[in-house]
């Protein structure tokens, strides 16, 4: 019975592996058509393009000597120097031309590496043609860092920090006058007010003898308003002498509950539907302290409201802990939503680099997790496509980018396309995005396509 019931269980055995095999057979040719088929779809149908695609580099003069060393052209590619600095652009339609600010050294560089600055030779502004893609001017303007275009007047321009001066430059003939804001003032983010003609300066203010005090006067710490039409100053608006609003947590020990260090007066932008100029603040510390703290006190940054109009401050808004270094700004008008980037950083307070929103018709912060607005590192320039409704921030640690739409806002990611890409020009009609730059120390302008399509 037991070699009857053995027998019997053989072809069974022998059934169950011919079925095991014949399945094994059937999904390994299905693993090998899926992997060839794959193959052949990613031959025919390219991987998707990524969301900023690089175009082109354009060598830069140096910014640190009027012609590098052993050359005659003025315009010629700047020799490798490691501390070149750029600083705000401005695309004028008109022309065609972007304005570069290429100040040299930065500042901080300056003391630090003890360069010799020449104020007669040194700094100036690129003049690059966007549609030649070629470099045609640079003007001899020194330590220049705000930079705007006025269209309709076909002027552009640039705040002189070092001499306290405004450039006014005729966008046809490159050729500028002086507009002086008087000593110690600083000038730094400029902005335009097409309606009134009008040009808002943010003065940071400067030490007025440095050998005594690092500490710049609170009132040099001003927003200047200049007549576009005459070119002339008509005004400073004090930010200095302010006093702390009272949920802010910044000490005072000056008359009037004022911080004694003043506030920093950031960039500037213009509303033309509420007619207000828009300026980010934060506290000052003891620029002497040989110990300086990183960080002003939470919530003691602000946006500061002017009425373009009056000239006068029509209304300051407290921001939360999460930015009390408001830098970068841009305004959509179309939602009057303001975009601001916060530096905040502190691993021990839970701090990140963030965008922050402010609706701007109730001065109010729209709620936002800053974790899921966090910026590359080293935000500064905050620039608007509205064409695509896409947010850029320029960051030393790469570019953030942003869908802004309405009922839409979300982030996109972080690009890396460089070294210090800080500051950022659009162009909407090719959606083109220039980027200065160095590249191995030598000045560059990056070129990038913004593809819509992309990832």
């Amino acid at each position: 019975m037991a070699e009857q019931s053995m027998a019997s269980s053989h072809p069974r055995s022998l059934g169950a592996s011919s079925i095991f095999r014949w399945l094994m057979g059937i999904i390994s040719f299905g693993l090998l058509a899926y992997m060839l088929v794959n193959v052949a779809y990613q031959m025919i149908v390219p991987p998707p393009a990524h969301r900023l695609v690089f175009v082109q580099d354009i060598p830069l003069p140096s910014g640190l000597g009027a012609v590098s060393p052993g050359q005659k052209d003025p315009l010629a590619p700047g020799v490798e120097q490691q501390f070149d600095h750029f600083d705000f652009q401005t695309l004028d339609p008109g022309t065609h031309r972007l304005f570069i600010a290429h100040t040299g050294p930065s500042p901080d560089l300056l003391n630090l590496a003890h360069i010799k600055f020449d104020l007669k030779t040194d700094g100036h502004i690129a003049v690059f043609d966007t549609n030649q893609d070629k470099l045609i001017a640079r003007i001899p303007i020194p330590q220049v860092a705000g930079i705007v275009d006025a269209p309709d007047l076909h002027k552009v321009y640039a705040a002189d920090a070092e001499e306290s001066i405004v450039y006014s430059i005729d966008v046809k003939t490159l050729k500028f006058k002086p507009i002086e804001l008087g000593d110690d003032e600083g000038p730094d983010a400029v902005g335009y007010d097409p309606v009134e003609h009008k040009i808002f300066v943010s003065d940071v203010g400067t030490p007025a003898d440095p050998k005594k005090t690092l500490n710049a006067a609170r009132t040099n710490q001003n927003v200047a308003v200049i007549d576009a039409l005459t070119d002339t100053l008509i005004t400073k608006i004090n930010i200095g002498n302010l006093p702390k609003l009272p949920r802010e947590l910044a000490p005072t020990t000056q008359p009037g509950n004022v911080p004694t260090f003043g506030y920093d007066v950031g960039h500037n932008k213009y509303d033309d539907v509420l007619h207000r100029v828009f300026v980010t603040t934060q506290i000052l510390h003891n620029a002497d302290d040989p110990n300086p703290v990183a960080l002003p006190p939470p919530g003691t940054g602000e946006l500061v409201s002017i009425d373009a109009v009056t000239n006068t401050i029509a209304d300051r808004l407290v921001l939360p802990v999460t930015c009390s270094t408001p830098h970068g700004m841009a305004i959509d008008t179309q939602q009057e939503v303001a975009f601001i980037a916060c530096t905040d950083f502190d691993s021990d307070r839970n701090l990140v680099e963030n965008l922050l929103r402010v609706d701007l018709k109730s001065m109010k912060v729209i709620p936002t997790d800053p974790m899921k607005t966090r910026l590359a590192g080293g935000a500064d320039i905050v620039l608007i496509d509205q064409r695509f409704h896409v947010l850029f921030v320029g960051c030393k640690g790469g570019i953030s980018v942003f869908d802004e739409k309405a009922g839409e806002f979300h982030k996109l990611g972080d690009y890396v396309l460089g070294k210090g890409t800080h500051t950022i020009a659009i162009d909407e009609e090719t959606q083109y995005l220039y980027l200065p730059l160095n590249t191995g120390g030598r000045p560059t302008l990056r070129i990038v396509k913004y593809n819509p399509n992309g990832i």
